[in-house]
């Protein structure tokens, strides 16, 4: 069972493990791998994306109430340049294959739908193949770059 859980601000070693760790940060290789995320950044961080949202961010993790651990989070923002919601999931590399990335994002644009969006947009590695995962979810490509696919849905 898979649910979406607001971490804790001194649970955010999780988030720091997962963007520390190369295996489940490869698809973001085009864009520098892995995200140093310390300890000193966490309180702003904290503040932007579960306190004081505005509407405009959402955050969690990924919950495996079976095995009682985080697996990955989710997270939407919108992006104020082009006024779209842009979505992020990530599973950590050790859980991948599980369907939890499927499970998180149905979860994911649940939650948008909450937030009032009526559409989602994410940017995806051309090599990335989280793309088939998308795709099966109903999104549909609207763009492409030579690093990036272009993916909306309609919720």
């Amino acid at each position: 069972m898979i649910s979406l859980y607001t971490p804790k601000i001194e649970e955010l070693s999780f988030r720091q493990a997962l963007l520390a760790d190369p295996a489940t940060m490869a698809y973001n290789a085009r864009w520098g791998g892995c995200i140093d995320f310390p300890q000193k950044k966490w309180a702003d961080w904290y503040d932007r994306w579960i306190v004081n949202t505005q509407g405009k961010r959402f955050y969690a993790y990924l919950y495996n109430g079976e095995e009682k651990c985080f697996v990955g989070e989710v997270a939407c923002h919108l992006d104020e340049e082009s006024g779209r919601y842009l979505l992020n999931v990530i599973v950590h590399d050790r859980f991948r294959g599980r369907e939890y990335g499927t499970k998180g994002l149905e979860l994911l644009c649940a939650q948008c739908r909450k937030m009032g969006c009526t559409e989602v947009y994410d940017d995806i590695a051309v090599d990335n193949p989280s793309l088939s995962l998308f795709l099966k979810q109903g999104f549909c490509e609207v763009g492409r770059t030579e690093d990036a696919v272009i993916v909306k849905k309609y919720l």
